[in-house]
């Protein structure tokens, strides 16, 4: 066979043929490329399918942790409220009660010749409030008139001393357990 082959063809069927040619040059690279593409997707579905069950099982996930979340502010926030009302009570409770600056200033302008005062212990409790006042007394004379000055008090129910403090003639370590709203 000879290399040089003479096409005998007119130049328009030439060009004709050439373009039928690569008309199904194109074709077949169009149908080529479609079965690839067909291929390749259906390979990647299972790997889309898993994916997926991924992004499901997380969002579900995702769910239930914001709910608990939810549940578990929702509970901080009522114990918050709770505490915060027991503490209004407590401070709507103090308001009415006798302030211990002013039981101790009252205490303290009552007359006491004879009388010094060393310490002083505030107690509120429900039917009103306790307190203790301890000092020294010069005399006994001294110690039972400051009792009786402190029973005469309208603020003050009672106002008790043991009899133990009257052992001592002179210098007479007192303390008197008083009682009473403190409200003067």
């Amino acid at each position: 066979m000879m290399p040089d082959l003479t096409n005998l063809l007119p130049v328009d069927r030439l060009r004709a043929l050439r373009q039928i040619y690569f008309l199904r040059l194109c074709v077949v690279s169009l149908i080529v490329l479609a079965g690839v593409i067909s291929i390749h997707g259906v390979l990647l579905m299972p790997s889309y399918l898993y994916l997926e069950g991924q992004v499901t099982d997380r969002t579900q996930t995702l769910a239930a942790i914001e709910e608990q979340l939810a549940r578990s502010e929702e509970k901080e926030v009522r114990a918050r409220i709770a505490s915060l009302t027991a503490d209004a009570t407590y401070l709507a409770r103090l308001a009415g009660q006798p302030k211990a600056s002013a039981t101790v200033s009252a205490i303290t302008k009552l007359p006491r010749p004879g009388i010094q005062l060393t310490g002083f212990s505030f107690a509120p409790t429900e039917g009103g409030v306790t307190m203790t006042v301890s000092g020294t007394a010069t005399t006994r004379e001294a110690l039972r008139t400051y009792e009786r000055v402190l029973s005469e008090q309208t603020y003050i129910t009672s106002a008790t001393v043991p009899i133990s403090a009257y052992a001592k003639d002179t210098d007479i370590a007192f303390t008197i357990t008083l009682t009473g709203p403190f409200l003067p």
